[in-house]
């Protein structure tokens, strides 16, 4: 039962590893997408305001709002921060599993081993039938 506890706690970890990354990037172009806007209806909003009217001012606000000048650097950071808030949610998430995965690829006693197998397949099991039937979540997101 060694061998198969520990091909169970290997491919616990690395899936809760790429889902944690794939979470992450979920994350990013959300926050991205976020600050992408802010940054466009900042611009916007600014380009339309003045406190007196003249042709140069005019002008080198709407390049401003064309070129998006120094919006880059926010929305970037934006995204690393996406990232890293999105990989670290998943990891809470999936704490149990990577607890559980660690015990059965460190420890050597096949009584530990063996149960850590068991507690990762009820996990799986558990998630598998919340996701694909819908028990144990909320429906009654209208009331």
């Amino acid at each position: 039962m060694t061998i198969i506890s520990k091909i169970a706690g290997g491919l616990s970890l690395f899936s809760c590893l790429t889902d944690a990354h794939k979470t992450g990037l979920i994350y990013a172009n959300n926050e991205y997408a976020k600050a992408s806007g802010d940054t466009f209806i900042s611009c916007s909003l600014g380009s339309q305001k003045a406190d007196k009217i003249s042709s140069k001012d005019a002008q080198r606000k709407n390049w401003l709002l064309r070129n998006n000048f120094l919006g880059g650097i926010n929305e970037g950071f934006a995204k690393v921060g996406g990232y890293f808030k999105g990989f670290g949610n998943s990891v809470v998430r999936y704490l149990p599993n990577i607890a559980l995965s660690a015990v059965a690829l460190k420890v050597k006693s096949p009584i530990v081993s063996a149960i850590s197998t068991i507690g990762l397949a009820g996990l799986e099991l558990y998630d598998f039938i919340r996701n694909s039937t819908g028990i144990f979540q909320r429906t009654d997101y209208l009331k």
